[in-house]
This record gives structure tokens, C-alpha cells and sequence, in this order.
């Protein structure tokens, strides 16, 4: 479900507003701010890289040396 941007802004500008133990007369800053958190949203949503699917790693980014079998330190006898 998408919400317009003006539902974005409210509510966002209501979350600000909380977290700051909503403080009376700083409802534009708290609105500007918003204003800037969901035009930055925006900007990045064209530049963010495709999705994968669960599993479609390639096996060329796993590095064979990079992992490493565990192994457990032998008990002495003695003990």
C-alpha cells in the first residue's frame, strides 16, 4: 500500500515531534524537517541497486580462503 507523500510528511513530522518530548511551537521545524527526510527518500530510491532474490548469490563472491573449517583445541589427557 503506497501513502501520498503528503501522509508521509505527517506522520513522520508527528514521530519527530514525540521523540522530542513534544515541545510546544515546534511544529514547522519538525514539518521542514520531514519535507527534507522524504525528499531525500525520493532521491535515493532511484539510485538504490536491484533487488536480489534469496539465494542468487554468486559463487564468485564467496572466497574459498576466506572460510576457514573450526576446529577444537584437544583436551589433554592429563587433566
Amino acid at each position: 500500500m503506497q501513502v501520498s507523500e503528503q501522509e508521509w510528511i505527517s506522520k513522520r513530522a508527528y514521530t519527530l515531534w514525540e521523540s522530542e518530548g513534544r515541545p510546544h511551537g515546534r511544529d514547522a521545524e519538525h514539518w521542514e524537517q520531514a519535507k527534507k527526510e522524504f525528499a531525500l527518500l525520493q532521491s535515493t530510491k532511484a539510485t538504490k541497486p536491484a533487488h536480489r532474490k534469496k539465494g542468487e548469490v554468486k559463487a564468485a563472491s564467496i572466497a574459498p580462503e576466506t572460510t576457514k573449517p573450526r576446529t577444537r583445541a584437544k583436551k589433554s589427557a592429563a587433566q
